[in-house]
């Protein structure tokens, strides 16, 4: 069999997993868009959702720690070693020893910030220090939702199961349920509170449910569970902790860069830190669609060939998911900065959220959208090395793209204010990419044909963007309605698609062409 035949199927594989992931995390990103909008109708840009929003950091900020930027992707590999060996006794050990270890944490974590929300408010978003109202509003929220992290780190254990055992439509499905008790929450006791402390008792019951699905999944699959046991050392804890701390501190260092953004903002005017949230939620969905899911696929496919020694295999596999990723992710990007305005006013233009929000939030995005490549690079570069057990490397690239985060909000936002700081998130994001490229030695080596077939992917999205601009440009200053804007956005969705798709066949870019193949065959035999 030919290396391109086999390079073929390997792409197609990834791609038949990232399909498998992807359209339950779609699904669920369909949910949390309904979720987000009917937030944003409630709320606005308002006091409320500025608080919220912060308070909401507190949890989000450890979650990482426990999910997919810490916990998740060193647990994997460890846990891979052991089902690879058939030592599921050894499995359920290890893994009940880091469930109890969690449960300790998280407990003192918890009861912590439920007695110090107010300082650590101030910690988190500075400005608040001088609205006596919103700092109090803020510490309340925290009271409410920060006890839901406590329930979703001990569910990553289980999780984390179930990704080693490549079980990842039930993982994925999760979201899905997650989004749906949200959104009934804005709706549940109306008469009674606000839509902000309605919100937040959803996260504090999404929380719960997350970690009782989890382990009613792992159980119904058989497999070796953990439970609440005594702490005891033992080597193979011994390691996984020693190689745990770095990974933990690069997921906090990570994390502070999402933070110093509501840092800063908390300086500038109420809406801001809701303006800037926005924006990133448009941003988190193909993150999680391309980033997130195929870091998470090769996570557990790279561990069981590292384990296997097969590093033929692997850096094919390296090669593939960049590339695949970037087919998907730049048209992404000119899909944000083309269609900013009109998307935010689509989605997000009504009720509380008026046309200074539209408008501030569409400049966001466009930035934003800019260092998207980046995060998902970062995303899976970091998993790809969790695979390996390297938890050094990118705890480095997150020290130094934080303190270029910092350095450039202090330069930026005085002349710039709200679009200083996404410029300095963009920027530090590109950043960390290119730090874990010098650091890692030749694993992310590239070849001449994905070379070539990167530059047919930038040549397709240039042709992208051009004609997105002209499409929407035509359109600016025109009134329209709701119906309007959604027309005016399907066709252009459509027309960019179908654009892009085309100039990547006739360049002959070989997974696109192997798709078109299939698609004819399949019409043939019919």
């Amino acid at each position: 069999m030919s290396e391109q035949v086999l390079c073929l199927q390997r792409t197609m594989g990834l791609v038949k997993n990232f399909l498998t992931m992807n359209g339950l995390t779609l699904l669920s990103r369909f949910f949390g868009l309904i979720r987000e909008i009917l937030l944003l109708h409630f709320m606005g840009a308002s006091v409320e959702m500025d608080a919220y929003t912060t308070a909401f950091k507190f949890p989000s900020f450890f979650r990482r720690f426990f999910a997919e930027g810490g916990f998740q992707s060193i647990f994997v590999p460890y846990y891979t070693d052991y089902i690879s060996y058939s030592k599921f006794k050894g499995a359920k050990y290890f893994s009940s020893r880091i469930f109890t270890l969690i449960f300790w944490i998280m407990l003192f974590i918890s009861i912590t910030v439920f007695i110090f929300a107010k300082e650590f408010t101030i910690i988190m978003a500075p400005g608040f220090a001088s609205d006596p109202g919103k700092l109090a509003l803020t510490a309340e929220f925290t009271r409410i939702i920060f006890p839901s992290i406590a329930f979703i780190s001990l569910s990553t254990v289980y999780s984390g199961i179930l990704i080693s055992r490549q079980k990842f439509f039930i993982f994925a499905l999760a979201p899905i349920f997650v989004n749906i008790i949200l959104i009934g929450s804005l709706f549940f006791f109306q008469d009674l509170t606000s839509a902000g402390r309605r919100y937040s008792y959803g996260t504090l019951v999404a929380g719960m449910f997350m970690f009782l699905y989890m382990f009613l999944c792992v159980k119904y699959q058989n497999f070796p569970s953990p439970r609440f046991s005594t702490i005891r050392r033992s080597p193979k804890v011994k390691i996984f902790l020693k190689k745990m701390l770095p990974v933990l501190v690069g997921a906090g260092v990570a994390q502070i860069n999402v933070l110093a953004g509501t840092f800063f903002a908390s300086f500038l005017e109420t809406g801001c830190i809701t303006c800037l949230a926005c924006a990133d939620r448009f941003v988190q969905l193909p993150l999680s669609l391309f980033g997130v899911t195929i870091g998470t696929i090769l996570l557990s496919e790279i561990a069981g060939k590292v384990t296997k020694k097969q590093e033929s295999d692997i850096k094919e596999i390296q090669n593939q998911s960049f590339l695949f990723t970037m087919r998907l992710t730049l048209p992404s990007v000119i899909g944000f900065v083309a269609m900013s305005y009109l998307m935010t006013s689509l989605l997000y233009g009504h009720g509380k959220f008026d046309q200074h929000a539209i408008e501030l939030t569409s400049g966001i995005l466009k930035v934003t959208a800019c260092g998207l490549p980046a995060l998902v690079l970062s995303k899976i570069m970091s998993s790809i090395l969790f695979a390996y057990k390297d938890t050094k490397t990118p705890v480095i690239a997150a020290v130094i793209s934080i303190i270029v985060n910092i350095i450039l909000s202090i330069a930026l936002i005085s002349p710039l204010g709200i679009i200083g700081i996404a410029l300095s998130s963009a920027v530090a994001a590109y950043v960390n990419v290119y730090v874990m490229c010098r650091k890692t030695h030749g694993c992310f080596s590239i070849t001449k044909t994905v070379l070539i077939d990167f530059l047919k992917i930038i040549i397709a999205s240039s042709l992208l963007l051009g004609v997105m601009l002209i499409i929407v440009g035509a359109q600016d200053g025109i009134q329209r309605t709701k119906i309007q804007e959604f027309s005016l956005m399907l066709f252009s969705v459509i027309t960019g698609v179908t654009l892009y798709v085309l100039t990547l066949y006739l360049l002959k870019d070989k997974v696109v062409m192997r798709m078109v193949c299939k698609i004819k065959s399949k019409c043939m035999n019919r």
